[in-house]
């Protein structure tokens, strides 16, 4: 009886793996690999498609942000924090109006990483390091007005 039940039993841990990372973006099992992430705008609203993403802390990342809006008006980028907290965002979302030379991404070192600002229709691509300390991080697109309504979370995983 024991023989019968020993493949059995060995084959429990393989579908208990083979489902992890169903559902979403989820954490890479793979430490030391790119992680790869796109985020899109939810039509022409001022609001992402995607609001959260898991990574690994230390992973590398490339996010590619995809600007799917037909508004001229819907003009995104996707700012990354060094935290998740509701005054980091908004210090650096009202910072951001007056910083249009820098296309409207401001000298803060709550700035982890910042995508290029994209037109409706554009896509733009950055490389960046997740922190090597778990936690939340948000992201934001910090165009003129957008930051109140368009985050999202980071979620730094050990």
């Amino acid at each position: 009886m024991f023989s019968r039940l020993l493949p059995l039993l060995f084959s429990l841990p393989l579908l208990t793996l083979g489902l992890t990372g169903c559902g979403g973006a989820e954490a890479d099992p793979n430490p030391g690999a790119v992680f790869a992430v796109t985020i899109t705008p939810a039509g022409n609203q001022m609001k992402f498609e995607q609001t959260e993403f898991t990574v690994n802390a230390g992973t590398e990342i490339t996010l590619t942000f995809n600007n799917t809006a037909t508004s001229a008006a819907m003009e995104h980028n996707v700012v990354l924090l060094t935290d998740n907290s509701s005054d980091t965002i908004d210090r650096v979302g009202q910072a951001a109006m007056s910083a249009s030379a820098n296309a409207y991404v401001p000298d803060d070192d709550a700035v982890l990483a910042a995508t290029d600002l994209a037109k409706p229709g554009e896509t733009v691509t950055m490389t960046f390091t997740a922190p090597s300390a778990p936690g939340e991080y948000a992201y934001v697109c910090t165009f003129p007005g957008h930051y109140a309504m368009m985050q999202g979370t980071m979620h730094v995983t050990k």
